[in-house]
């Protein structure tokens, strides 16, 4: 694809070089509709400064790009990318944290500024668009991570059900006879207990109850916790780790004995479920195997992108 110039922008908005160029770096001595209209024409022709594309096509770039949702929130991306960017710098390269700004025309100036040092950016949790035409003319290559795909780049996907499965495999097979699953995130998790459920053996299938809720947090595993024990379940699955130590700090007040009363699994892998007492069993993410994957397709950079599936794991401590 031809580079966009600074004269075919100023052709198209009927002005100079020098005024395309003033607007481009937000400086003075640009009235506000010519401004809005030559940055409008950028976006939509692609322009990237000429010595980003000069630096990127002679691959003099080793700075890496990471953007995702909910940065300051969400522990398991910040454990993505903190291993993420561990791996990058073991491997020369140098990493660039962002946040994913709440619009596309946000994100596409955040890849133009970028386009001059980051020859490659990996998204997390990518929701604003799949729209291929939202890269157009950009110089970079993109990965995206857990999100949904987008045409002609790489995606590496996260099968969560294959953890819950094997979890939850586990419970029948120790002979639990009734498993509440607590929380309402369904990615993977109803999947993951289904496909236990259809391959356990045995033609007499034990009971299994959903209990859902509004958050999947400490304090509302905290207080399922009665509504949990009512059912009479000997097993419960939460939906986030964070969920089951809320269980856990009820469990310990009323003298409740984990495993033997009833047996605890969460999903997530957070660093201190293995500190808790009891350790807490749980279903981890595949980050260190997505991380080397990422690291691969950087150095390599495959002429046809893929989808490539990494599976979570099921990791039994103290609690079932």
């Amino acid at each position: 694809m031809a580079q966009v110039t600074l004269k075919q922008i100023a052709k198209g908005a009927d002005t100079s070089i020098r005024t395309v160029t003033r607007a481009l770096k937000r400086q003075n001595g640009v009235s506000k509709i010519k401004r809005t209209e030559i940055l409008r024409l950028a976006n939509e022709m692609g322009y990237v400064p000429n010595i980003a594309a000069r630096n990127l096509r002679l691959r003099k770039s080793n700075f890496v790009g990471i953007i995702g949702g909910d940065i300051g929130r969400e522990s398991v991306f910040l454990r993505k990318a903190n291993d993420l960017q561990q791996k990058l710098k073991q491997n020369g390269y140098y990493p660039v944290l962002g946040g994913l700004p709440k619009n596309e025309d946000l994100l596409k100036d955040i890849l133009r500024e970028w386009a001059g040092f980051v020859s490659t950016v990996i998204f997390y949790n990518y929701s604003i668009s799949n729209s291929p035409e939202m890269f157009a003319g950009l110089p970079q290559h993109f990965i995206f991570v857990d999100a949904s795909p987008v045409a002609g780049c790489y995606h590496l996907d996260i099968n969560r059900a294959s953890g819950v499965h094997d979890g939850v495999l586990h419970l029948l097979q120790t002979g639990r006879r009734c498993i509440v699953r607590c929380g309402s995130v369904d990615v993977g998790r109803k999947d993951g207990f289904d496909q236990a459920f259809d391959s356990f053996s045995q033609s007499e299938k034990p009971r299994r109850i959903h209990l859902p809720t509004v958050k999947c947090n400490f304090k509302e595993g905290y207080s399922m916790a009665e509504k949990i024990l009512a059912s009479g379940a000997d097993a419960v699955f939460f939906d986030t780790d964070r969920m089951a130590f809320g269980f856990l700090k009820y469990a310990w007040e009323k003298r409740i004995e984990i495993p033997g009363q009833i047996a605890v699994i969460g999903f997530d892998d957070d660093p201190w479920g293995k500190l808790s007492c009891p350790a807490l069993s749980t279903v981890a993410h595949p980050i260190e195997e997505l991380s080397e994957a990422i690291i691969t397709l950087i150095e390599q950079l495959p002429e046809n992108p893929a989808t490539l599936t990494f599976d979570t794991k099921f990791i039994r401590r103290e609690s079932a």
